[in-house]
């Protein structure tokens, strides 16, 4: 998929130990742009055929990243993988208010 494509499929998975409430406050304006599709876990990505465009965002702190980083890496190689990582609640609020304002979906 070229950057100037849109998947067709976007997933938005929370890194565990993100609470939705986290989600909700650092991401609310983001979903809302945006509509991706959120989970807390990547079982359900694996039900879309691989010959589709998807693409996932994480959601994730520092300690968590290197997990969803590689369970994407290995599980679905073909994505698309946009990593956010943030150890702070502002940091994340910050970066994807900035996306929803700019109107960019990927980084």
């Amino acid at each position: 998929m070229s950057s100037a494509q849109e998947p067709e499929f976007h997933f938005m998975v929370l890194a565990p130990g993100l609470q939705a409430a986290w989600f909700f406050t650092a991401a609310r304006r983001y979903w809302q742009r945006f509509r991706p599709i959120v989970l807390e876990d990547m079982d359900l990505i694996g039900v879309i055929p691989a010959d589709r465009s998807i693409a996932i965002t994480t959601l994730a702190r520092t300690d968590t990243a290197p997990f969803l980083r590689e369970r994407v890496q290995q599980d679905f190689p073909y994505a698309l993988h946009d990593e956010l990582v943030r150890d702070s609640l502002d940091e994340m609020r910050a970066l994807l208010d900035s996306r929803a304002e700019s109107g960019l979906r990927f980084g």
